[in-house]
């Protein structure tokens, strides 16, 4: 099966994989055969890209990553945990800002357990699911992104657990800034955006306050917006005056802000994503840790359509990180879009005078 973009889709198209709602449940079974109706039901929904079976590439395995399950329980959690603190709780008739973080680090556990399990860091993410509050499951994601990196980085599970927290809720000061200006879909006046940009004072002065949550988890929401030549927010540090696990998440952050769909945008290819922080390194992002995101994460993942320079059209059939540009690809339609009696496949890290041109699907 391959990813199809959803503007790519058509009627009498089969869907490969299952569609999922925020919390886990069927929304589209995999077998359905696509009408106009469920096409434009499931653009109302924002989702990006479908599953196909097309026949070409049906004998290539998708393999799960983590599983939806955990990605939407994690994302409940986290909702929960943000209603605990605009509710507050009561004990004794006193009204407290405290939040249960046993229930968090359950989640955390069972992440952190499945992305060590899986080793397919390639893989995690790349199945649909609706969600429909971007901060809840955009927080889940930068979890896993994180821990895939700290794998890569050989970080202690101490060390995971504690930035897998960070990223967990590095969003949380979002809480006190009005949905109205977080979801905006124009642009954001010069008042609103500072508003919004006093997220990390408000969530560093939430976990700070909080006893079960370590310090440099809390630093993570204070500093996730900081560049390293001085030109973030809120302190406008720089360089190593910015703890390591803030650039570390920082990477994460804004590569699954720019592949997601916002109010205000749509999402970005993977490649273009990836494109924006290696024009970013040294001045906003930490070289160590995007190398360690490039090696995590794969680019151009296995399932994806994309263009070669021959103009043929390509599915990803295998995924090379060290060599992230130039994955294996099998050719099923010709430089003038007939598709082909026997498809082929070209290894990109050999055939060096071919390069990927286009992209069609977006994790």
């Amino acid at each position: 099966m391959r990813l199809v973009s959803i503007g790519n889709c058509h009627p009498g198209m089969v869907v490969g994989k299952p569609i999922y709602t925020e919390r886990g449940n069927v929304l589209i079974a995999a077998g359905v055969t696509l009408t106009n109706r469920i096409i434009h039901r499931l653009q109302q929904r924002n989702v990006s890209v479908l599953y196909i079976h097309d026949g070409l590439t049906d004998d290539l395995e998708i393999e799960d990553g983590v599983p939806i399950e955990l990605r939407a329980e994690a994302n409940i959690r986290i909702k929960e945990t943000f209603d605990e603190l605009v509710k507050g709780n009561s004990r004794g008739g006193k009204k407290i800002k405290h939040f249960n973080v046993d229930r968090l680090l359950n989640v955390l556990d069972s992440l952190l357990n499945e992305v060590q399990r899986t080793k397919k860091v390639s893989k995690l993410l790349t199945d649909v699911y609706i969600h429909d509050d971007y901060t809840f499951a955009h927080c889940t994601n930068v979890t896993i992104y994180t821990f895939a990196m700290a794998m890569e980085l050989k970080l202690t599970r101490g060390e995971m657990k504690a930035i897998g927290m960070g990223a967990m809720l590095h969003d949380i000061g979002k809480l006190h800034v009005p949905r109205e200006i977080l979801n905006k879909k124009g642009r954001l006046t010069a008042e609103e955006f500072d508003l919004i940009k006093k997220h990390t004072d408000f969530g560093w002065e939430i976990l700070r306050n909080e006893p079960s949550i370590f310090t440099s988890s809390a630093i993570c929401a204070y500093q996730h917006h900081e560049k390293l030549d001085g030109t973030g927010y809120p302190k406008g540090l720089k360089g190593e005056e910015i703890s390591r696990f803030a650039r570390h998440l920082a990477v994460a952050d804004v590569f699954d802000a720019l592949t997601s769909n916002r109010s205000y945008r749509k999402a970005m290819l993977p490649h273009e994503a990836m494109e924006i922080l290696y024009a970013g390194t040294h001045s906003q992002f930490d070289p160590f840790y995007l190398k360690a995101f490039q090696k995590a994460v794969a680019t151009y993942p296995v399932g994806v359509t994309v263009t070669l320079s021959t103009g043929e059209t390509a599915v990803v059939s295998e995924y090379k990180f060290n060599v992230p540009d130039r994955p294996t690809v099998r050719v099923i339609k010709d430089p003038y879009g007939n598709i082909l009696d026997q498809p082929y496949e070209i290894a990109l890290s050999d055939q060096l005078n071919i390069t990927i041109t286009g992209c069609d699907a977006i994790l």
